[in-house]
């Protein structure tokens, strides 16, 4: 096997794929890219068993044929090498990479070894924008539950009809849900419930140099395919099903708080240095136009207090919340203030972007914690 390719071409195709690449792969060859070679394309997959990504090169291919080959290696092989074409020689899957002004060698394995991977997949076609696809995994995909006792928390739970998107991700504690109202092209409703990784990969390679156009998704029986045309992302799918989410969210709340989202997020970074390290508790009592922000912390023998000015006229009311969580849901809201509605002490906390036009629904919850922890 012979073929001729741009360094840098390579090693963007190579820095692609081997970000899905496990660290600790549970058989040998995982930790390989899985090379192919045919009519004057270079097609390089990677896999974990859950998930791959394959992207397509075009070159100059002189002999066809198989390999696999170590990926971290591999890419830091091609990493390290100057400017310019160079010329992979494959023979009983030793890799020989030739350059101006030398070689280097590498043993790879047979490429029978290496597991299927899908590139097309049987399902419901849906033609929607990347940028689209990653303003709503950005948004939302922080919140899902890192612990696998419900398993359906673990995955971002994705609705797609003609007229509109909606992502919602949820770990129990707090909750992110935005809708896009949009033109997709789709078949019929589809709904998933999509590990994050695989968004988040996708996502990744929308928003690299290359800025990759997304040309659909599709979505099938337990699995899911983004097509980038050059490049698919394919995983499983988690199993539902997902819980009812409008149930926790409060239909309406009769108090409600308008702030700057930078005056707000500057005051809990200050409380949370000195907040409790596991619970993260920081006090929110409102009063008339204000909101005064408190904690301690006895294992350090420290407190904070602040206050700041806010739009509210309802009651008095002292609400417990976990700083690191509220911090990271402000960081994803992008207007300059935002609407904090609250009931009582015990109910949820919602947060929404103040915005002049709607969009579609966008809104984070996050469950308060008791005052006495």
């Amino acid at each position: 096997m012979k073929v001729v390719i741009e360094k840098n071409k390579l090693f963007e195709g190579l820095q692609r794929v081997f970000s899905v690449v496990p660290q600790k792969p549970t058989l040998p060859v995982l930790a390989n890219f899985l090379i192919n070679l045919s009519s004057g394309r270079m097609i390089i997959s990677g896999t974990d068993m859950d998930m791959s990504i394959t992207t397509s090169l075009d070159c100059m291919v002189e002999e066809e044929g198989s390999v696999t080959i170590n990926a971290k290696r591999f890419l830091n092989i091609i990493r390290e090498l100057p400017e310019g074409e160079i010329t992979l020689n494959i023979e009983n899957e030793k890799v020989t990479v030739e350059f101006k002004q030398g070689n280097s060698k590498i043993m790879g394995m047979l490429s029978t070894d290496f597991p299927p991977v899908k590139d097309s997949i049987d399902g419901v076609s849906v033609v929607l924008t990347g940028e689209n696809l990653f303003e709503m995994v950005d948004k939302t995909s922080f919140s899902v539950a890192t612990e696998r006792t419900r398993v359906s928390l673990t995955g971002v739970y994705w609705r797609i009809s003609s007229d509109n998107m909606i992502m919602v991700a949820t770990d129990g504690h707090r909750l992110s849900l935005l809708e896009r109202k949009v033109n997709v092209a789709a078949d019929s409703v589809s709904e998933a419930i999509v590990p994050p990784k695989a968004l988040n990969q996708a996502s990744r390679i929308f928003s690299s140099e290359e800025k990759m156009k997304l040309e659909k998704v599709v979505i099938g029986r337990g699995m899911i395919l983004f097509d980038f045309g050059t490049t698919t992302v394919f995983s499983k799918l988690i199993e539902g099903p997902y819980p009812d989410f409008r149930q926790v969210i409060p239909d309406q709340s009769s108090k409600k708080v308008i702030i700057s989202n930078e005056e707000l997020s500057a005051a809990i970074r200050r409380a949370l240095v000195l907040s409790d390290i596991r619970t993260h508790q920081v006090h929110f009592s409102l009063s008339q136009d204000k909101l005064e922000i408190n904690t301690r912390n006895a294992d350090i023998g420290g407190e904070a207090q602040e206050s700041l000015s806010v739009q509210y006229s309802g009651d008095p009311l002292t609400v417990s919340l976990n700083a690191s969580f509220l911090l990271e849901i402000l960081r994803k809201v992008e207007t300059k203030e935002i609407l904090i509605e609250l009931e009582t002490p015990a109910s949820a906390c919602i947060i929404k972007p103040v915005v002049k036009e709607e969009k579609g629904e966008h809104l984070y919850l996050i469950m308060p914690l008791r005052l006495n922890e």
